[in-house]
């Protein structure tokens, strides 16, 4: 398996709209390195999600560097977001391969709009740092870069 496997079981989650984690939350301060994380990457600025509820931290690439697919976007040029503190799951769009591995590696489930991933909330720093490699690959997903496989 390209990704270490997620321990424990799986958080209940709701992959319609909206899109989000109903047990186990993220802890604060995990949700907000992986703000933290992605925000500092070139070209993002965080701000409101197009596709999520109020309190969603979301990733917007600037449309100069959004050379990705259609399909590397929730909505305009959103690659990703991190749910409410309430939540503190991700939802993100990847690479199939790499969506597919994440699933596989019991990360998260797929959710809408199609082809997007609900990738659960970290519950630590081990699972913090899967997490912002997903949201990396997102960022590089986005960028047009293909991405190879995990390390």
């Amino acid at each position: 398996m390209p990704l270490p496997s997620r321990r424990g079981a799986a958080p209940l989650v709701v992959t319609g709209d909206p899109v989000e984690q109903l047990t186990d939350p993220a802890p604060a301060a995990l949700r907000q390195r992986l703000v933290d994380a992605v925000a500092a990457l070139d070209g993002v600025r965080t701000g409101p999600s197009y596709v999520c509820v109020r309190g969603t931290c979301a990733f917007h690439l600037a449309p100069v560097l959004a050379h990705g697919p259609a399909e590397a976007f929730l909505a305009g040029s959103e690659f990703g977001h991190v749910h409410p503190p309430y939540d503190g799951s991700v939802h993100l769009m990847l690479p199939g391969r790499w969506a597919r591995w994440a699933v596989a590696a019991g990360w998260g489930v797929t959710a809408v709009p199609r082809g997007s991933l609900l990738v659960y909330g970290p519950r630590d720093e081990t699972e913090s740092a899967v997490v912002e490699l997903l949201l990396t690959q997102a960022y590089l997903f986005a960028l047009g870069e293909a991405p190879p496989g995990p390390p």
